[in-house]
């Protein structure tokens, strides 16, 4: 708001009012001056009454004369406020700064363990980026960044971050080039980089993350220029937390390249069998830490893989699989905190990047050429992040003066067309020249279901089952066992199963299909009969779980042995859930609050990834819901995913999404009580107790054994209760309630309770 000169308080008691008027009038017009219009007064807020801080950088460049980086950024509330007193704190802001290179510049020679000495990589034209500011650690050196702060790093009685008003501010760091002894220096002709960190700021401890990048010879603002994948694909899986591993870096795959290049080496250490302490050295690039990290390494039944003992987990080779080592989940005593058992598998490549294409044209919106270097076999030593020195990863060839790492690409390379390629036998059905993942061809067989016959007297269900993997039927030959498990859904309001599962049994025809047949009369889990739902109109739903059988490396079928074993690779199909009518057309599909989507975004690879668990692999929610239906499948997805449960022992998926970023599962609204389900939910199925549909999604958390939060699990199931909810009840007794939880308990309450943006 503009002001005008005011008159003091002391002034208007000395003349009065009347006094005052007299002696302006008999001023001169002409003698004085109208009084300016003063400056604004500064909109902002200090930094410690800030609850949340973002950063937006205007401009940097870097002066070489100089050898200064300079760049201004506004610091500001989520609403645009700014925010003032940065610049008084004792460590504010933590800067990372790099170019775009290439391996050459950042290679240092080395020596092999038969005394080979390296000299150059096949791969030294590849584009990477390079740190401007590396370290070393334990002897090691190249370990990424030494992040550049203006408090520590600012030489005496200069000026490092200075406050510029209006919520801006000019970093300005000498000397911050310090590449540890790495022959490359600033560039002007690549593209530049800075990451800026605010790094848990004020009274509130506030953290954000930017990344920046410019052509210094345009000094205009340019896109990320090695962007690999989607951030999607991150923060599809880490849902709800602000950094993925550590500290206040982010969880943007931007953050983690400027430290963990792709020169990075890490020194670490495991126990082997024996007990005994094994120093060794592994890849700390932001690749390797991902492919490790992902594999499951400590996982019993991912080391059951064929040839894993004898080679991949051969200490000589890879001591990071074969001492159990995650880089950073080792107790005091060396061995792994937790079992790491994660969703996705690094076996296809397909889970984080993007599907292979020939063309640029196709690439995903924003993203580079980068994100096809996957399948293209470039990196010489990208196979032993996983898959350690075995079998002449080391391999190296001698060319001109230069002895050269070659690795195993100069085998497995994609891109020649041979039939040894790396990226490609990683994942089945590319259609390519190449080798295939046989374990995952098993998605490629489809279920389809015809001839369906009720025969209401004696409560039987009968149908034909085919399976096909394109154009082939997949008989009894290819696979060992079928099962078979049959529901029945309101085709008006198609919001859960309304029977108790229902196993079928199938026998096999001359033709190679199945005929199912299924007794409708049993009810199970304290629900109806399947026969019941039918003879009511309700549609089927049908799923089936099956492995096939391939031959090693292809998706080829393989058929079985004469003993029904499976000498090849048996590999799960996809157990998805199939909605069919009576007559054999479409059915109505199982309307679910959780957006299927979201859960196959991590679980695209395992959809039950509890330790020891076979079965249901790849399975699709409703299939979940089969066993997990009408109750407790609530309670048992927030147990595994919750911040405050046990999950199944799991505190590694804790750290991953919690329960209480309601869209971490659901889509926009879906995850209010206006889509509760119109039939009960079961609270506990080993005593048949049922609760009512909104009762159901409040108590699954807040009423649940699995937590405590805040001792208030008795007066939430009281309060519930006093609403005229069931918690704990009979099938009958949640059917009839009067619950009215969402008087009070809207959409909009809901997210705003459970704090969502």
């Amino acid at each position: 708001m503009m002001k005008r000169y005011s008159i003091s308080a002391a002034i208007k008691t000395a003349f009065g009012v009347g006094a005052l008027s007299l002696a302006l009038i008999g001023c001169n017009g002409s003698d004085g001056k109208d009084g300016e219009d003063g400056k604004p007064g500064e909109i902002a807020i200090d930094i410690n009454s800030a609850t949340a801080v973002q950063t937006q950088v205007e401009q940097a460049s870097y002066d070489e004369t100089s050898k200064t980086l300079s760049f201004e950024f506004s610091l500001t509330n989520p609403n645009g406020v700014a925010v003032t007193g940065l610049e008084t704190l004792t460590d504010p802001l933590r800067i990372a700064f790099g170019r775009m290179g290439t391996r050459t510049e950042a290679f240092t020679p080395f020596s092999l363990e038969d005394g080979t000495q390296v000299t150059a990589r096949a791969d030294g034209n590849e584009q990477i980026w390079l740190s401007y500011r590396n370290t070393t650690k334990n002897g090691v050196p190249m370990t990424g960044t030494n992040n550049w702060r203006p408090t520590r790093d600012c030489p005496e009685n200069e000026t490092c971050l200075e406050y510029l008003g209006q919520g801006k501010y000019k970093i300005t760091a000498p000397n911050i080039i310090d590449t540890n002894g790495l022959d490359y220096d600033y560039d002007a002709n690549q593209i530049q980089g800075i990451y800026v960190m605010t790094y848990g700021v004020g009274q509130n401890k506030l953290k954000n993350v930017e990344a920046y990048y410019w052509d210094p010879l345009t000094q205009q603002s340019v896109s990320s220029p090695k962007k690999v994948v989607e951030m999607e694909t991150c923060t599809n899986c880490h849902v709800g937390q602000d950094h993925i591993r550590h500290g206040n870096y982010g969880n943007t795959a931007d953050g983690c390249g400027f430290c963990h290049t792709d020169y990075t080496v890490y020194s670490g250490s495991g126990v082997d069998g024996e007990g005994n302490t094994v120093e060794f050295n592994f890849d700390g690039s932001t690749k390797g830490l991902i492919h490790g990290i992902h594999s499951g390494l400590t996982e019993g039944d991912r080391r059951e893989l064929g040839k894993f003992s004898s080679v991949i987990a051969n200490p000589a080779k890879n001591p990071a699989f074969a001492y159990e080592f995650d880089g950073a989940a080792l107790d005091s005593e060396g061995n792994p905190k937790a079992e790491l058992n994660f969703p996705t598998s690094t076996a296809d490549c397909q889970s984080c990047h993007v599907s292979y294409t020939e063309t640029e044209e196709t690439l995903p919106e924003d993203l580079t050429t980068h994100a096809l270097a996957w399948f293209a076999d470039k990196d010489v030593v990208s196979c032993q992040s996983c898959h350690g020195d075995y079998h002449y990863g080391n391999r190296t060839e001698v060319i001109g003066e230069d002895t050269v790492l070659v690795g195993c690409v100069v085998c497995h390379s994609s891109s020649d067309g041979n039939t040894r390629g790396g990226a490609f036998r990683h994942f089945a059905g590319h259609e390519k020249d190449s080798r295939e993942a046989a374990s995952q061809a098993g998605t490629l067989v489809d279920a389809s279901y015809s001839q369906i016959n009720w025969d209401e007297a004696t409560s039987t269900l009968t149908f034909t089952m085919n399976l096909m993997k394109g154009e082939d039927a997949v008989t009894s030959d290819y696979v060992p066992r079928v099962t078979l498990y049959v529901n029945a859904i309101d085709a008006v309001s198609p919001d859960a199963f309304l029977a108790g599962r229902t196993s079928g049994s199938a026998s096999v025809n001359e033709d190679g299909s199945y005929t199912v047949t299924v007794d409708g009369s049993n009810g199970g889990y304290g629900l109806p009969s399947l026969a019941e739902a039918i003879n009511n109109g309700a549609d089927l739903a049908i799923t089936s779980s099956f492995s096939t059988c391939f031959s090693n490396k292809t998706s080829t079928l393989s058929a079985l042995d004469t003993e029904s074993n499976c000498t090849g690779v048996l590999s799960p199909n996809a157990a998805k859930t199939e909605f069919v009518k009576l007559d054999g057309t479409q059915g109505s599909e199982r309307a679910s609050a959780v957006d299927y989507e979201n859960c196959a975004s991590c679980h695209n690879n395992d959809m039950v990834a509890r330790k020891g668990a076979a079965h249901y692999r790849n399975a699709d929610i409703h299939t979940c819901a089969q066993c997990h239906e009408a109750g407790d499948y609530n309670s048992m997805i927030v147990r595994v995913h919750g911040t405050f449960g046990k999950a199944h022992g799991r505190e590694d998926v804790q750290s991953l999404v919690s329960s209480a970023n309601c869209s971490a599962c659901h889509s926009d609204s879906n995850f209010g009580l206006e889509n509760a389900r119109s039939t009960p939910m079961r609270w506990n199925r080993k005593d048949d107790t049922f609760s009512s549909p909104q009762a159901g999604v409040c108590a699954s958390c807040h009423v649940s054994s699995s937590y405590d939060i805040g001792g208030g699990q008795d007066s939430a199931k009281s309060h519930i209760e006093s609403m005229g909810g069931v918690v704990a009840g009979s099938y009958e007794e949640a059917m009839l309630n009067s619950e009215s939880c969402l008087t009070c308990h809207s959409t909009d309450k809901v997210a705003e309770l459970h704090k969502q943006d």
